[in-house]
């Protein structure tokens, strides 16, 4: 920074329960600090008065941030902020109309609002001349089964919530009579989405906007088991260079199209078999479940946070460092039933290569099916110089830890 006057920056969601939120948030206060730069965290009234992880932080304040009322009036109390930011999806439209009120940078709330409705983004997105899977929202069962007679012989087709996240309430329909399954998944969220499916293999761009434009720093490929769960990334992708080049740029392109400025981005994304890149949803917030680690890894000496504080305070954007080692998640799944023991846990957690671990299950615990990301039983998280290193370090933490299971 080019004087050594302390800035504060307000982060908007500075609790988190998740394992990978908490290292989001520390490594956030790191980078912050380095910068000499003043964190002030906020959440609800509500979130603050429990006993849940806070972020250090200089100062802690309660704000409604589903109050647009409220966060006027706590704009309108701190006009000394010089920037606002959140790492979580709740977070991200409170974040842009504070910045707004502030008069700092941030994003349009409208921009923010479209991406959070799935259905907007994919229809702006078609507008603006991207492949998108045909969709539509539904208010109820007849609305949804029309749309599949519409399209009979068409499918499959997924059904989900319109504005969620996790994986929770999604659902694979492949004939009609899979929709009272999936409308009951849902657990009475209305209206939802019906959209095509997309073959291909997963994937998600992660970056930085870098003076209003998408910085893109890495592909992660994913795995994901029952239910479209998410069970592990790597990072590199894998991918051809010119099928990561163009992916890259449409994803860039996607994120400039939708109106998003500023902040981290993580955007998914399928290349079908045909090879055709089609963009899933964008966020306008790092990746959940350690993608931000892997990131960080994979580029020795590059700061996320650093480079999103840098931006947001009109600071010279640092060089991003190339590529250079790579890096990897698993998450742990056990069950259904209940948990007579747990062995070798701190071995594995003491696995060299390992950059974070984290096991939600203890003797007596009833593991029940997994149906989102929260219901996942624990996570391991390497890096190395390689792909094969990294599942190598994986493979000896998982080996070391025994989980038994016995009738509930």
């Amino acid at each position: 920074m080019p004087d050594d006057k302390a800035r504060d920056v307000l982060v908007v969601g500075c609790t988190s329960a998740s394992a990978h939120g908490q290292d989001q948030l520390r490594r956030l206060a790191g980078q912050a600090a380095s910068r000499n730069v003043r964190l002030i965290g906020a959440d609800t009234p509500d979130v603050l008065r429990t006993d849940v992880w806070r972020m250090p932080a200089h100062e802690t304040v309660p704000v409604e941030l589903a109050d647009p009322d409220a966060l006027a009036a706590f704009a309108a109390s701190r006009p000394g902020l010089a920037a606002v930011l959140t790492v979580k999806e709740g977070g991200v439209l409170p974040t842009a109309v504070l910045a707004r009120e502030l008069g700092v940078a941030g994003n349009d709330p409208h921009a923010v609002r479209t991406i959070r409705t799935k259905d907007l983004a994919r229809e702006v997105l078609r507008e603006a001349g991207f492949a998108q899977p045909a969709c539509t929202v539904a208010a109820g069962a007849a609305e949804a089964r029309a749309f599949l007679d519409e399209r009979a012989g068409r499918g499959p087709w997924i059904v989900k919530p319109r504005d969620g996240m996790g994986s929770a309430g999604v659902s694979l329909v492949k004939t009609p009579d899979d929709l009272p399954a999936a409308l009951e998944a849902l657990g009475g969220a209305a209206p939802f989405l019906v959209e095509e499916f997309v073959q291909g293999e997963e994937f998600s761009a992660e970056g930085v906007l870098i003076g209003g434009r998408a910085r893109l720093v890495g592909v992660t490929r994913k795995r994901t088991g029952h239910g479209f769960v998410e069970t592990g990334h790597r990072m590199p992708a894998g991918l051809a260079p010119e099928t990561e080049a163009t992916a890259c740029a449409e994803v860039a392109r996607a994120v400039s199209a939708v109106g998003v400025t500023h902040g981290v981005v993580h955007v998914e994304f399928w290349i079908t078999p045909e090879g055709d890149v089609v963009l899933g949803e964008l966020h306008a917030r790092p990746g959940g479940d350690f993608i931000h680690a892997l990131v960080e890894h994979t580029r020795p000496g590059f700061s996320l946070y650093g480079a999103l504080l840098d931006d947001l305070l009109g600071e010279p954007p640092s060089p991003v460092p190339a590529p250079g080692r790579a890096a990897g998640s698993r998450f742990l799944v056990f069950g259904p039933g209940r948990v007579r023991a747990v062995e070798g846990w701190e071995r594995a957690a003491a696995t060299p290569g390992l950059l974070a671990a984290r096991l939600d299950v203890a003797p007596g615990d009833v593991l029940g099916a997994v149906r989102n990301s929260a219901d996942r039983h624990g996570v391991l998280v390497a890096g190395a110089g390689s792909p094969e290193a990294v599942d190598a370090v994986l493979d000896e933490a998982q080996e070391a830890l025994r989980v038994t299971l016995g009738d509930v």
